[in-house]
């Protein structure tokens, strides 16, 4: 019987190890810390939610975004693969997480709520705007989701939130060495990818600029400048180049406190707008002819009646 009592002793000691080893780590499964930040904004209105959004990560406690919308998750788990975000009247999203990198802040970007679902799929293809060539190993990261494009530069994502763009905001941006960070911001609102239709959003083109250095510096082939009337300062325009022949958008910039701006466009005819809040849009037509004759567009927006 003593041996028998002895025996069970172990038995009991050594499940209480294995239970105390189980216990470590709890919401995470372990992993080496990890910072998280990014900012959440709504699909709705493009501002922060507020009342304020909450943000849960495994591995650490959950957090309210601020009043901007930035958030920050300390000591979250390197192994954490889910965030979840959710605010008053938007649907809660449970979303992927990116590799995420331990003993570092990992920053997603942008993520968007929308009141209606996330299951919006997008494919597209990243080039070179000088020669249009594939560009592969780029990153594309859109609202908190990431991929890297493959050796023919295209890339696709799936679950972003419907009704995700239609604004002159950026959603994500697109990463890669050896080129200037590209901006994205779509056209039209994503829309679901669902039966019957399953249709997937199509990005198409997506170009990426070779270093340009700072505005007004160059080289760029497409260049200006915005003058708002009635002011000193002409930052903040909004200039879109938007290719003549089949009216796709090939990118937007923001002018500095001159108003400059400038593209990286191979050669072609192009529209270029430039839009402010509070003033009339105006867009003007130019033809690139040659790559080391860049063109000038030069626009005057007037405040609006």
């Amino acid at each position: 019987m003593q041996r028998m009592r002895s025996a069970l002793a172990i038995i009991g000691a050594s499940l209480g190890v294995a239970l105390a080893a189980a216990g470590c780590g709890g919401g995470g499964g372990g992993g080496t810390p990890a910072d998280i930040v990014g900012r959440v904004l709504l699909t709705t209105t493009g501002q922060p939610p507020n009342p304020a959004a909450t943000v849960t990560v495994a591995g650490a406690a959950s957090v309210s975004t601020g009043v901007d919308g930035s958030f920050t998750i300390r000591n979250a788990s390197s192994a954490a693969k889910e965030i979840t975000v959710s605010a008053t009247g938007m649907t809660t999203l449970r979303q992927a997480l990116p590799t995420l990198t331990p003993n570092a802040v990992n920053d997603l970007g942008d993520i968007f709520l929308t009141d209606s679902t996330y299951n919006a799929d997008v494919d597209g293809v990243v080039v070179r705007a000088d020669t249009l060539a594939a560009v592969s190993g780029a990153v594309v990261l859109i609202s908190g989701l990431r991929t890297t494009t493959d050796a023919s530069g295209a890339f696709s994502l799936k679950g972003l939130p419907v009704g995700l763009g239609g604004t002159n905001q950026p959603v994500g941006k697109v990463i890669a060495t050896g080129f200037e960070p590209k901006s994205l911001i779509l056209d039209l609102p994503l829309g679901p990818t669902a039966p019957p239709d399953n249709l997937v959003n199509h990005l198409g083109e997506i170009l990426v600029s070779p270093p340009v250095g700072s505005i007004p510096g160059g080289p760029f082939t497409v260049g200006g400048k915005v003058t708002l009337q009635g002011q000193t300062v002409h930052s903040g325009v909004t200039v879109t180049l938007i290719r003549v022949s089949d009216d796709v958008t090939l990118g937007s910039v923001l002018t500095n406190d001159a108003g400059a701006f400038g593209f990286w466009a191979p050669v072609g005819a192009y529209r270029v707008r430039a839009e402010k809040a509070g003033f009339e849009t105006q867009a003007m037509t130019v033809t690139l002819t040659r790559l080391d004759q860049p063109v000038t567009a030069n626009i005057t927006l007037a405040p609006a009646p």
